[in-house]
């Protein structure tokens, strides 16, 4: 996960002087990784207390663990690149600014994985007698992507895209099942209201939601992070949805790799049925 991504988008919320802090690592990245917690607030003019705050608030258990990961990151500066279509672009430029975005997309999302999350996340599902998608609007799209790959494994999964059916369903919901949510804002309220009942109900919550602070990450026991977009505006929430595909394709082969045979003979079972009905 690359700390000098996590670092740029916690800035929208951090306090002032937290941003006082952040600014000074990402200007002094090369100095810093040298520097005590003490040191650093010396030279940021913020308190050890601040350092090591701020080091927990970005996933780290500490100020050390901050700095191995920051001497590890050699992600490049990123660039600057205007990926909001215009009237009179061709489709030339058109297909460049996609693959651009896409681009960034992608490495920004896999920058912001937690293996260690999505390990865990893994084993739940694996363990999980029944899992329960929900998303709305667009996150409904990767809720039914997944369910149909997690059937197609023999996974028992619950997921409907009218809302209060699925919360008719979600009040069966116990302990040894689990509940995947997803939403990029994280505050969507639907989302927020399943997420509360199936807390209530001891089901551990795995959430899908971009790297902000947010109601959803706060109620969720595993998170894993797509890649925030910074403008107000998201055209159809096109990189939101790449980002969470790719995390809940993650997810599908965590599990689908637990027993790869069987697997292997449940894809091919449902492509043998699927073919006499053509």
């Amino acid at each position: 996960m690359s700390c000098i991504y996590k670092i740029k988008k916690s800035l929208p919320d951090c306090t002032p002087v937290e941003t006082q802090l952040a600014e000074y690592i990402l200007n002094n990245r090369s100095a810093v990784i040298h520097y005590s917690a003490q040191l650093l607030a010396k030279k940021s003019n913020t308190s050890a207390a601040t350092v090591v705050r701020y080091a927990k608030k970005l996933g780290y258990k500490g100020f050390q663990q901050l700095k191995i990961d920051l001497a590890k990151d050699n992600s490049e500066q990123e660039v600057s690149f205007d990926d909001i279509i215009l009237e009179d672009d061709d489709t030339l430029t058109l297909v460049k600014k996609s693959y651009s975005s896409n681009l960034k997309t992608l490495e920004q999302t896999y920058n912001l994985i937690n293996v260690e999350h999505l390990s865990n996340a893994i084993h739940l599902l694996t363990q999980a007698e029944t899992i329960y998608l929900v998303g709305v609007g667009g996150s409904a799209i990767i809720c039914e992507d997944l369910m149909h790959k997690l059937t197609r494994i023999n996974k028992k999964v619950i997921f409907h895209q009218n809302f209060h059916i699925f919360l008719h369903n979600l009040t069966y919901i116990k302990p040894k099942d689990v509940l995947i949510a997803v939403s990029y804002s994280g505050e969507t309220p639907e989302i927020i209201n399943a997420v509360k009942f199936a807390n209530a109900a001891h089901a551990p919550v795995v959430a899908i939601t971009q790297f902000r602070k947010n109601t959803l990450a706060k109620l969720a026991d595993i998170l894993l992070n797509t890649a925030s977009e910074e403008k107000e505006m998201r055209l159809g929430a096109i990189s939101s949805r790449f980002s969470s595909l790719i995390l809940s394709d993650l997810l599908y082969l965590g599990l689908a790799k637990q027993n790869i045979d069987d697997t292997t003979a449940k894809i091919l079972e449902t492509r043998q049925i699927i073919k006499k009905l053509q």
